[in-house]
């Protein structure tokens, strides 16, 4: 769960980051009211589009203004508008800070098997271009791993702060920021929380002028009171129905009830030559509209050519999910891409009986999963047609 900047922000500063001070606008009505509260004061503000995405400011997404005329107008220009793929319905209005220095600092979970941990990271230059730094000058990013059974020790932050170019009075403001953007990410077991930049005011204040944070999705239901971005995407509908979902680049779409058997299923299809759409659990609820979601989902897809349901019958009986898949099969269009279906486990010869005798068109029945996935990729790079039914669709043909 991507949280949006203000959100971000509001997070931050329930741990003693000092943040700028802004209000969240959704009309050129709401921000001008603002500029009567923020900008007069400051002699400025900010109009931040409010988007789960980076690199805003190269997009046109940050605008600087310094009059009231001109923060409406601003308002008016990228409200409504798509930035980056996304909808812009919010603006974050802050107050025009003067920046003397600019920072990097985050948390995130380090992914690497040398070291499964939390890990922070400063540089002395941040700001737009940090990716660009970090690329051309990989030793000015300094690395510290936190163990996650001990936490962050004070000798850790203050290597950070030493690492940050900054004088010995704002190193012990830095790193108490450190301490407090470890706890925020520990606490609310989230995936990243960085500032970039994290700025000295010409003041001497230290200010996250913007932030980002990501919340593991595992853990969401633990912090309930956080609402992130409202992402309209293939994954956020299919996990509302309740199904594990991932879309990639391939063009089979996959069923299948088991994260470990749909991940063995996607690997065979790539050493057969084959490109999975997706990746697909439907867990239990294979045996509550399971199947018809799944295909909802994978036919909306314009780049699935055919779809490959994989079902193993443990806990559940094959003859069930069979008549699962016809009701969901002729539910479908007429004129419908091709479906291979394979099922293995409890009742599955009755299962394959079922999904046979139904008769449905487009709809080939295997009594092998390497048959079944061979005809998956064939059909997938030779189009439909050719025999359905038990047994049809096989490599050489039905027998």
């Amino acid at each position: 769960m991507k949280l949006l900047e203000y959100q971000a922000k509001e997070l931050l500063a329930e741990y003693g980051i000092d943040v700028p001070r802004g209000s969240v606008c959704r009309s050129p009505e709401e921000v001008a009211a603002a500029w009567d509260q923020i900008g007069v004061l400051a002699g400025g503000v900010v109009l931040k589009a409010q988007i789960p995405s980076g690199r805003r400011g190269k997009a046109g997404g940050i605008r600087v203004v310094r009059d009231r005329a001109a923060a409406e107008t601003a308002a008016s220009e990228l409200l409504g508008t798509t930035l980056n793929g996304f909808p812009v319905g919010e603006l974050l209005v802050e107050e025009l800070v003067l920046i003397k220095r600019e920072l990097y600092l985050s948390v995130l979970t380090d992914t690497s098997p040398a070291h499964p941990w939390p890990l922070i990271m400063i540089s002395a230059q941040g700001g737009m271009d940090i990716e660009e730094i970090a690329a051309a000058a990989p030793d000015s990013l300094h690395r510290v791993h936190v163990d996650p059974a001990y936490g962050l020790h004070p000798f850790q932050g203050r290597f950070l702060g030493r690492h940050s170019g900054l004088p010995s009075d704002k190193q012990v403001m830095l790193v108490a920021a450190v301490g407090a953007m470890y706890r925020a990410y520990w606490e609310n077991d989230a995936e990243l929380v960085e500032i970039n930049p994290l700025v000295i005011t010409e003041q001497g204040s230290l200010v996250a002028v913007d932030a980002k944070v990501t919340i593991d999705n595992a853990a969401r239901y633990r912090h309930k009171d956080l609402k992130g971005a409202e992402i309209d995407s293939v994954e956020t509908r299919a996990a509302a129905m309740g199904l594990s979902y991932v879309e990639l680049d391939g063009d089979i779409g996959l069923i299948s009830n088991g994260a470990g058997l749909t991940m063995a299923t996607m690997d065979h299809l790539a050493l057969l030559g084959g490109r999975p759409a997706n990746f697909l659990d439907t867990g239990e609820r294979i045996l509550r509209g399971g199947i018809a979601d799944g295909l909802s989902l994978l036919l909306a897809n314009p780049q699935v050519r055919t779809v490959l349901i994989n079902v193993f019958g443990g806990g559940v009986r094959c003859d069930v999910i069979a008549q699962k898949i016809v009701e969901a099969v002729e539910a479908l269009p007429a004129a419908h891409i091709p479906v291979v279906a394979t099922l293995h486990g409890r009742n599955d010869e009755v299962g394959r009986r079922i999904l046979a005798e139904a008769g449905l068109p487009g709809l080939r029945v295997l009594p092998t999963i390497d048959e079944a996935l061979a005809t998956a990729v064939l059909l997938a790079k030779n189009g439909a047609g050719g025999p359905s039914g038990a047994d049809a669709g096989r490599p050489g043909g039905a027998r």
